[in-house]
């Protein structure tokens, strides 16, 4: 279990757990109150499990970056600081985008109706009122964290910049192919958690049991984490022709990210989903994340063999070691050649 060795490390994870906890909470009443309001019938109109799906991929978002804190601290990754606060603003924006969508299912259930004639929702009450507050609450409160989380980040970025500097011994190249190797393993863990974020929205909403798409989409989130897992393996063992194999897998995310998206702009019934931006906006994020861990990946696979598997296996890393200073005995004798020699430019 890692501690923490400064105060910055402790507030950004201390805020890090509470947006977590918090709105692990709020979604839960949220949660309990829409139960409550739903009957049976319900499950027949798509509403009744977006909101559940939603909810769920907030819950996954905040304890997922909550690990991301402890692992971005336990490594020195000032990368991955900067990225949990990029990826808590795509948070905020989609807890924000739940709001409008949340109203008007509240406005709509009580008009539907099932067979024969049956409410969908319990019409004797208005659950919008009670669950307006805190389905307000959650972007905002994650807002605040992310303003909090994002000046705690550049305190430790200076921190860390530090710590990095003694590993590589001030030598600039090293220092370029270290950061090219953080910035793979951080693109790769967010792009794993948008592409995820996509599949349920997507494989869930859209497709929904639909087959044969949906095994093959609910077959890319186990696909992806070996792909990912073997890819940072790959890389610190510097094996060429199955690092080759990774940026494959990174290829064939991004076709398959296009035509999905094609499919979502189209007049097909795939196209025509409630949450269709919010399908869209994790689409365009993962095929952003995917598109850049390739071009990271391949940057990487240029620095094979250049003595950067040696650093991060924690071996120290020598600049220039015809410059390296060596104490010299007193009683150690010099050359007869040049013991009563002058210093001479010859």
């Amino acid at each position: 279990m890692y501690t923490s060795r400064s105060t910055n490390e402790w507030i950004f994870g201390g805020l890090m757990a509470a947006q977590a906890i918090i709105i692990l909470a709020i979604e839960i009443f949220i949660l309990v109150e829409w139960q409550l309001w739903m009957r049976p019938q319900a499950i027949q109109v798509t509403p009744s499990y977006i909101v559940l799906i939603d909810a769920a991929i907030i819950w996954f978002a905040s304890i997922y970056e909550f690990l991301l804190s402890v692992d971005a601290m336990r490594n020195k990754n000032n990368i991955l600081l900067f990225a949990i606060c990029v990826s808590n603003v795509f948070a905020m924006a989609f807890a924000a985008m739940q709001y409008p969508a949340m109203k008007g299912f509240c406005e709509s259930m009580p008009e539907q109706r099932a067979m024969p004639d049956i409410p969908l929702v319990d019409i004797s009450r208005n659950i919008w009122p009670q669950i307006r507050g805190p389905q307000l609450t959650v972007p905002i409160f994650i807002g605040l964290c992310t303003l909090g989380i994002w000046g705690l980040a550049f305190q430790l970025h200076k921190q860390y910049a530090w710590s990095i500097y003694r590993s590589v011994q001030g030598d600039s190249r090293m220092r370029a192919r270290y950061l090219a190797y953080e910035v793979y393993v951080v693109l790769v863990k967010l792009g794993a958690f948008f592409v995820l974020c996509f599949v349920l929205h997507y494989g869930l909403i859209d497709v929904h049991f639909i087959e044969p798409e949906f095994g093959l989409t609910m077959s890319i989130p186990p696909a992806l984490t070996i792909a990912i897992v073997l890819g940072v393996y790959f890389i610190r063992r510097e094996h060429k022709p199955l690092m080759i194999l990774a940026i494959v897998c990174h290829l064939a995310i991004i076709a398959y990210l296009l035509s999905r998206i094609v499919v979502l702009f189209g007049d097909s019934y795939l196209a025509l989903t409630p949450t269709k931006n919010m399908t869209l906006l994790f689409a365009f994020a993962s095929l952003i994340l995917t598109f850049l861990s390739l071009a990271c990946g391949i940057r990487c696979f240029m620095n094979f063999g250049y003595g950067l598997k040696s650093i991060l296996a924690g071996k120290p890393h020598s600049v220039r070691a015809s410059y390296d200073f060596h104490t010299i005995s007193r009683h150690t004798p010099m050359p007869d050649d040049i013991s009563c020699r002058r210093l001479s430019l010859a």
